[in-house]
């Protein structure tokens, strides 16, 4: 008979000895293999890496770099790359890279840029860059930016691009192409060409694929879509980021009160804006204030972190102090029932909760355009209704566990019986919850109609708030039915 313990490989320990994981049998991706050769100093392999990349990775591994390393890695963007480079960038760092460009590379950049980008570019340049750039743009890019500089960074001016294409309704669709044939290079997007009138006044429009496929002398009135859905160009731009996610289109025209089609905001720069107000929105929740930094978390100073927290910080901590001082001012109930207090930190919590999330919905609601200041009673009489069923809930929860399974050695006066007890707690509860509901969802409507952004009812504020309306309400109702204090 062999003996198997001598005779045979040990399969488990050769298994362990070439078992390799998933992570190891993926060979390195090229950002990997570019970064491990730029932090080793393989500038040369690096560089072959930085071919392969997309503009876009090369932009955020830019970012990701300590400011000593950014310079080596600008070297190796490839030229036809680097405009695209350029585009990718916050315009904080975009601009500090562009001033220290030669004048012939920065024209040559400048001219590949969309007019859009530009014109971010310059707002965030001082007055002698600005002045210095400008003068090195070509006369229609000079023109360009000027008609986007009239608008405000947050409206749909401010965000919409003039390389665009447009024909005139009698063309036939030879000659529209040919026409389009001649600005393709300067156009942003070809996928949707709008139809105008002699005063540029918009028409409808027509899909590439529509000219494509249509007979050559056929009009551009035969195959016009009539659609003339815009945005004013001093409407804000969050709300043409709503028709184009509402009407799911891909571009959307901006015009000017008379109708005139003035430039068209794309889908890539919709979803910039939608980053942008949902970052806004969840940090004024927050109760962090200031314009977002374009620079990554890392690379923003740290003061600039501590001067967008610090105000709402300061405020929050006085404002706790009147929490501190009912929690002084009902002492001797509090000496009384010393048992409250494994209560009171819950009853508070109760309300900071369901407030913040009372208040989120609704701020959602009305980023969405769901809801608009006149459903004001509706909200309220809504939230009502879920605050009083939340407490219900919670309060016979915490009734049963008071009078079955309240924690060993935990004693009350001998003149309060638990069901008495388990009434302040539940009441306190159904009270706390349904105004703090009602306080979390009717504040950011109030925001609104004193034409404020609802985000600045931020959660932490709310928390406060009600902080001191459940220590009001759970004393208040010990002194009432445990006759103490």
């Amino acid at each position: 008979m062999l003996d198997s313990s001598s005779t045979l490989p040990d399969r488990r320990g050769a298994e362990n000895d070439t078992f390799t994981t998933m992570e190891e049998l993926e060979p390195p991706t090229a950002q990997e293999q570019f970064l491990d050769a730029f932090h080793e100093g393989k500038l040369t392999e690096a560089q072959t890496f930085a071919g392969d990349l997309h503009a876009a990775d090369l932009a955020g591994m830019y970012e990701q770099l300590n400011p000593e390393e950014r310079p080596e890695l600008i070297k190796l963007v490839p030229a036809e790359e680097f405009a695209e480079f350029i585009h990718q960038l916050p315009p904080s760092d975009a601009s500090e890279i562009l001033g220290a460009l030669p004048n012939a590379q920065l024209a040559a950049t400048l001219q590949e840029l969309p007019d859009d980008t530009i014109v971010d570019l310059l707002q965030e340049m001082s007055g002698e860059q600005r002045g210095h750039t400008f003068h090195l743009l070509s006369d229609d890019r000079r023109k360009a930016a000027r008609r986007l500089l009239r608008f405000a960074d947050d409206s749909a001016g401010g965000r919409m691009t003039t390389a665009f294409a447009s024909v005139f309704e009698d063309l036939t669709v030879r000659d529209a192409i040919t026409q389009l044939s001649h600005v393709k290079d300067e156009a942003e997007v070809l996928a949707r060409i709008y139809v105008v009138d002699d005063e540029g006044r918009i028409l409808g429009k027509v899909r590439l694929r529509d000219l494509t496929f249509s007979k050559p002398d056929v009009t551009i009135a035969d195959i016009n879509d009539h659609d003339t859905r815009a945005v004013l160009a001093s409407s804000d731009q969050e709300k043409a980021v709503r028709v184009m996610q509402k009407y799911d289109l891909l571009t959307l025209p901006v015009v000017d009160e008379e109708g005139r089609l003035l430039g068209v905001i794309t889908h890539d720069d919709a979803l910039d804006i939608q980053q942008e107000e949902n970052t806004e929105d969840l940090e004024r929740q927050s109760g962090i204030v200031g314009d977002t930094p374009d620079e990554t978390y890392l690379n923003t100073g740290v003061l600039r972190h501590v001067r967008r927290r610090i105000g709402w910080i300061v405020s929050l901590a006085f404002f706790g102090l009147i929490a501190g001082y009912l929690i002084y001012s009902y002492q001797s109930v509090l000496g009384s029932v010393f048992v409250l207090s494994i209560y009171m930190p819950m009853v508070v919590a109760a309300g900071g909760n369901t407030g913040g999330q009372a208040a989120t919905m609704v701020i959602r609601a009305m980023s969405l355009g769901e809801l608009d200041p006149a459903a004001f009673l509706r909200v309220a009489w809504k939230e009502i209704r879920i605050g009083m069923l939340v407490g219900t809930v919670l309060g016979i929860c915490m009734a049963v566990q008071i009078n079955f399974f309240m924690p060993t050695g935990t004693t009350l006066p001998a003149s309060i019986h638990p069901y008495q007890f388990a009434l302040v707690v539940s009441i306190a509860l159904l009270c706390q919850i349904t105004t703090s509901t009602l306080l979390g969802a009717t504040l950011p409507i109030a925001a609104k109609m004193a034409r404020l952004d609802p985000a600045v009812i931020a959660s932490p504020a709310i928390t406060s708030m009600v902080d001191a309306t459940g220590l009001l309400i759970y004393f208040s109702l010990a002194k009432l039915i445990l006759g103490v204090g």
